[in-house]
């Protein structure tokens, strides 16, 4: 009888300590290249000093980084899920689960106890992430080229005709984070319908008739129209319960995103930013923020977009600079 309480105990636990980590990567070629070009002058004349290295991070060291940060996460709690979505200047793609691949995100959909249950595969989620990457990569880089070619065009045939149109310019540098955070509230939302039976974890009356038609929109909508009506005891404590009433207990996973961003903010992407942001606030889902500053001069040493999300949510803020970059440190920053 001792043994079978202690396991109940320990199950529950399990069970109420459930988490699903949304990992945000910024990826963007314009932006690694700059401080992969820096990062070899850097070292070059710090060997030469017999000096160590004190960044900045290459893009190889974030993805060091957070995979390894991703498995300490996943070995917290067998039951974690962890989700890694890719945002390459203007595409934004999920990493992990790889579509078509082993642990599927419509899995979730299909079969809500497992799939939504976590099982991260420590191999599974390396290949994927690094394979994804490097898609992502490869098909900004031509589409910049493709750009840079068409707006040469433009100009030449605009010289030679004064009534010509402008030239097309190339995109704007930066990584659409706007986009990847939207896309990352969606997959919370999705395991929190799987983990809820089909009705959206997310609304404040699972009952109810507008609550069953928010879960049916699914989606960032069912967390833009939720409200603070509800149990009491603060923001995060009502929405935990609203997941929980919705999902008939500790079922639901308690959602977390964290965005690691190397680009500026696009001054374009304010309003896409802040909104997401306040989906996430009503929805009781923490947003962490880990800027990487390039330390070259004239560029931002952090990100005031992602550090007013974290803020708003109640998340952490981090900028780790010089040596907290390179040698292993950004995987301690993360953890």
């Amino acid at each position: 009888m001792m043994l079978s309480s202690k396991n109940s105990c320990a199950s529950l636990l399990l069970a109420a300590d459930r988490s699903l980590l949304t990992l945000v990567l910024d990826v963007s070629p314009s932006s690694w290249g700059e401080r992969d070009l820096k990062r070899t002058a850097n070292d070059k004349s710090r060997a030469a000093a017999g000096k160590r290295s004190v960044g900045p991070a290459r893009l190889d060291d974030v993805l060091d980084a957070t995979l390894g940060f991703c498995l300490t996460f996943a070995a917290l709690a067998r039951e974690n899920s962890v989700v890694v979505v890719g945002a390459a200047d203007g595409e934004v793609a999920v990493l992990y689960p790889r579509k078509g691949g082993r642990g599927d995100l419509a899995g979730v959909v299909h079969d809500p106890p497992d799939a939504a249950g976590g099982k991260v595969d420590a191999g599974l989620m390396n290949e994927a992430v690094r394979l994804g990457v490097a898609e992502l990569v490869a098909r900004a880089a031509a589409r910049a080229d493709a750009a840079v070619v068409t707006a040469e065009a433009e100009e030449g045939a605009q010289t030679s005709n004064a009534n010509g149109k402008k030239p097309i310019a190339p995109p704007s540098p930066g990584a659409a984070v706007a986009s990847a955070l939207t896309v990352a509230l969606c997959i919370v939302n999705r395991f929190m319908v799987a983990a809820g039976r089909g009705v959206s974890a997310l609304a404040d009356q699972p009952g109810g008739g507008d609550a069953q038609a928010r879960a049916e929109e699914g989606g960032v909508l069912a967390m833009l129209n939720s409200t603070e009506r509800g149990s009491g005891g603060g923001r995060k404590g009502g929405s935990r319960d609203r997941r929980r009433a919705a999902g008939g207990g500790g079922d639901v996973p308690s959602p977390r995103i964290l965005v690691v961003q190397a680009s500026e903010d696009r001054s374009g992407d304010y309003n896409a930013f802040m909104n997401g942001t306040f989906a996430a606030a009503k929805a009781g889902v923490v947003i962490d923020g880990c800027f990487i500053p390039s330390g070259i001069p004239q560029q931002s040493a952090k990100s005031p977009y992602l550090e007013q999300a974290c803020d708003r949510t109640g998340g952490i803020f981090l900028a780790p600079s010089g040596a907290a970059q390179v040698g292993g440190a950004l995987t301690e920053v993360l953890i």
